[in-house]
């Protein structure tokens, strides 16, 4: 911090030696002047008391030795002006100063919040293929037939990776100060998705389907990404599960301003007072649910710059927006400084 410090006070230090000779080289020049007018002033004055001074120099003597005071006056005046202007801007450069370390100390509070919120969120996406786990042991214990017992012990395996897989991630965060913000392409994340949880959900009547019609790119976290994603899938899951089955929908597309992935299911549409209240932490309508899920996701997607929402009407269809790649190189640049900073 000290070393970083010095170049900075050395600087401000040379600037303010300039400012003071540029003040000594006006008071200097105002002087030289004033004396030039005094010598002259009096040489006219002694030529007008003996009479040798007439005519239009000596009307512009008289022109000019009542006009001084107007002149000194203005000058007096723009001098008072500019000490003012000088206060405000230096008042101005002080708040926006401060201004700048009270942003810099929010940005550094909000990227130490999105840290733990994604802990927080791997820690809650645990609970999933946990729950997962103690179902199918329950199953595994009174099934009688090998090639069930087979297919149970197959399932508990996929659960057992999904576990193991949100437990690396929450390992990646050590030394992870901030969202890997990097060019990341959202089909690739989305078909992924649809084919992992495809997989999974088949079995029990549901399909999961990707509509990504082009490759779009986005300035995110691909971590954050696949979290938020998941999140929503999951939370699809559970409903069509208890309805015996249905179909997931991931729908990819590219907005003037922002990259657009929207996830909705077939299943009963949410009550008003769920709709109310559903990115509040802990209310969850899920039985095994910690009521974190899509909090945890819409801090996330504001930590990349973006956002979650609930689109309006009577479905139920999760809006996750993203920054465009092509419209955030500029900013990005920006906003990886400030985060490091």
């Amino acid at each position: 911090m000290r070393s970083a410090a010095t170049p900075q006070l050395a600087a401000v230090r040379r600037r303010s030696v300039v400012r003071d000779k540029r003040l000594l080289g006006a008071v200097a020049a105002g002087a030289l002047l004033g004396l030039a007018y005094a010598v002259i002033d009096g040489f006219s004055e002694a030529r007008l008391e003996h009479g040798t001074l007439t005519g239009v120099l000596a009307r512009t003597h008289v022109l000019v030795d009542r006009a001084s005071p107007v002149i000194v006056g203005v000058l007096l005046g723009l001098a008072a002006y500019a000490l003012l202007v000088r206060k405000d801007l230096a008042s101005a450069r002080a708040s926006a100063s401060r201004a700048e370390a009270l942003r810099r100390s929010l940005l550094k509070v909000e990227r130490d919040q999105a840290i733990w919120v994604l802990a927080a969120t791997v820690l809650h996406e645990l609970n999933n293929p946990l729950h997962a786990l103690g179902l199918l042991l329950d199953e595994h214990a009174v099934e009688r037939d090998e090639g069930r017992r087979a297919e149970l012990v197959e399932r508990v395996r996929v659960q057992a990776d999904r576990a193991r897989h949100h437990l690396a991630v929450l390992r990646s965060l050590r030394g992870r100060g901030e969202p890997n913000l990097a060019r990341v392409s959202l089909d690739g994340v989305v078909r992924s998705l649809a084919e992992d949880v495809g997989e999974l959900a088949k079995d029990e009547g549901i399909r999961v389907h990707a509509d990504c019609a082009s490759a779009v790119e986005a300035r995110a976290d691909p971590t954050y990404v696949r979290t938020i994603l998941e999140n929503l899938v999951d939370n699809s899951l559970c409903v069509l599960r208890a309805r015996g089955g249905g179909r997931i929908s991931v729908r990819l597309t590219a907005e003037p301003s922002c990259a657009v992935v929207c996830v909705s299911d077939d299943g009963p549409p949410l009550d008003v007072e769920a709709r109310a209240h559903l990115f509040e932490p802990l209310r969850s309508t899920k039985t095994h649910g910690l009521g974190l899920g899509l909090p945890i996701a819409r801090a996330l997607a504001r930590a990349m710059r973006g956002d979650l929402t609930l689109e309006s009407g009577d479905g139920k269809s999760f809006r996750l927006e993203l920054p465009l790649e092509r419209a955030a190189d500029r900013a990005a640049t920006a906003t990886s400084q400030e985060w490091a900073s």
